[in-house]
């Protein structure tokens, strides 16, 4: 269990008291296009809102952002719509709603580019659609800012969300190998688009496309951590080396680390700077592996 797994960093969170969340709408989106596609307006083709290079020779310059929504099957939907329920709410209380849609459109737009790109290299102009990009873009975004968080899985175990994040790289990567070794007109899996979409999402948390604004956090009694969120405070196995009093143990969560999640709580993880991301991640990693190590 790291920091990011109390109670206020979880999906009920407090800036969304009412309503529906971006995550919901982004998911009613998908299905609703999903029905109306294939129930109401059936088009087997979808070249109407599916992005290709004829698209936008024929100035359909609305394909770019329809082609997210757009999905080739019903398992095509639920796969997409299961990781962005669930790596979505995790973004959403990390950095917040507008930071939500604008990871998941830019991501799109840019795993489709990529796409486009790799398509014209080779001469190949399939219907790219699907939310797959987009969908990635959220979790390398959130795998990008809590490396460290543990996840479990249907069977007894767990993972990081950075081998997360690495299984998935390694998948696609063996996926476009074999596509590569054999590319055709016909329609198949997007996987420049899904690296397009990997790539924006790391670097809009890595390399500070995020808006972030270094604001000094409030100084506040040691108190009030504990009394606002009920939180038991961990400590560390290391002791004083003052002989004439009892051992004390040093608090694991710092003063400096409970002003940081005091931050997060009050504007979001998008204001922390990055000498603060880089003390929390270490904290995060030390947590995990002290209740790892007392399991």
């Amino acid at each position: 269990m790291s920091i990011h797994s109390r109670d206020y960093m979880r999906a009920e969170d407090r800036r969304v008291p009412a309503g529906w969340s971006v995550v919901i709408w982004l998911i009613v989106i998908n299905v609703s296009t999903y029905l109306l596609n294939n129930l109401i307006f059936y088009s087997p083709q979808r070249d109407v809102f599916a992005l290709s290079l004829d698209a936008l020779k024929s100035l359909r310059i609305w394909t770019p952002l329809t082609y997210q929504f757009v999905h080739a099957d019903l398992w095509h939907l639920i796969g997409n719509m299961l990781g962005l329920f669930f790596l979505g709410r995790m973004l959403l209380d990390l950095a917040g709603p507008r930071q939500v849609l604008r990871i998941y459109l830019l991501g799109g737009l840019a795993g489709g580019v990529l796409q486009l790109a790799y398509n014209a290299l080779f001469g190949l102009d399939a219907l790219i659609i699907g939310a797959s990009a987009s969908v990635l873009a959220v979790v390398f975004a959130v795998c990008s800012s809590i490396p460290m968080q543990r996840v479990h899985l249907v069977i007894q175990a767990s993972i990081t969300l950075k081998q997360v994040a690495l299984i998935i790289v390694g998948i696609n990567l063996i996926t476009l190998i074999f596509s590569a070794s054999a590319p055709s007109d016909k329609d198949g899996i997007a996987v420049m688009a899904h690296f397009g979409g990997m790539l924006f999402g790391w670097a809009f948390i890595r390399l500070g496309f995020h808006d972030s604004r270094p604001v000094p956090a409030k100084p506040r009694r040691d108190s009030s951590f504990k009394e606002r969120f009920g939180i038991r405070i961990i400590r560390d196995s290391d002791t004083t080396s003052d002989v004439s009093t009892p051992p004390k143990k040093k608090p694991f969560v710092t003063s400096d680390v409970d002003a940081i999640l005091d931050k997060i709580n009050e504007l979001g993880f998008q204001s922390l700077t990055d000498e603060e991301r880089l003390i929390l991640e270490k904290s995060s990693r030390k947590l995990s592996r002290r209740v790892d190590r007392d399991l």
